[in-house]
């Protein structure tokens, strides 16, 4: 947690920098880039998403992002760390699995962008996202594992720069999740941006 703080606070300093050194004459226009993206963590399948940012000086993005692996949301049971159901008739026991697996990743994030010199922006925002790792039964029916997050909020914070029409994105993302569990994600994007 410390090294988000510390990287929010480096990039909010850059920001407040670039800002001082700009008058409102010096003001860019608005420019439109669409990025495709990927979120590349410790979890076998990436995830892809898009981001939609409009920016001269100031500006805003959207972004969303689902992961390519299996998606199944829907659960019947919960697992404990040590892989035994917590819940149902059949509490306390481990079960059998039939080797399927769900890693289901949803998230959707807003934020505010800042030119810090030209052509580099930096960007910080907050979002909702969804992330949890499902396991099938036997009998057919699902597991949540003991690492899914569920219902999450996410920080996220980065660089984006542009040679030419060209843009490039390197970002980290922060998913806090249920009982303040939390997970990391790298994200890199590569797009095009429209003088529009």
């Amino acid at each position: 947690m410390n090294k988000c703080k510390c990287i929010i606070g480096m990039l909010l300093s850059c920001v407040a920098l670039g800002l001082s050194a700009q008058t409102k004459a010096s003001w860019p226009a608005m420019q439109t880039t669409f990025l495709l993206n990927v979120a590349v963590s410790d979890q076998r399948p990436p995830a892809l998403g898009l981001t939609f940012a409009r920016a001269g000086l100031l500006g805003y993005y959207a972004n969303f992002m689902i992961g390519i692996d299996n998606i199944h949301l829907n659960y019947d049971y919960r697992a404990a760390a040590d892989g035994s159901l917590t819940d149902g008739e059949n509490a306390g026991l481990i079960p059998f699995y039939t080797g399927k697996r769900a890693n289901n990743r949803l998230s959707a994030t807003v934020g505010g962008i800042c030119r810090m010199v030209i052509p580099l922006y930096a960007y910080v925002g907050a979002g909702y996202g969804y992330r949890t790792e499902t396991r099938e039964l036997l009998n057919r029916k699902w597991v949540e594992t003991a690492t899914s997050l569920g219902p999450s909020g996410i920080v996220e914070a980065g660089l984006i720069g542009r040679i030419e029409a060209i843009t490039l994105q390197a970002g980290y993302s922060l998913f806090i999740g249920r009982d303040n569990r939390l997970y990391h994600e790298a994200r890199v994007g590569l797009g095009v941006t429209i003088n529009r």
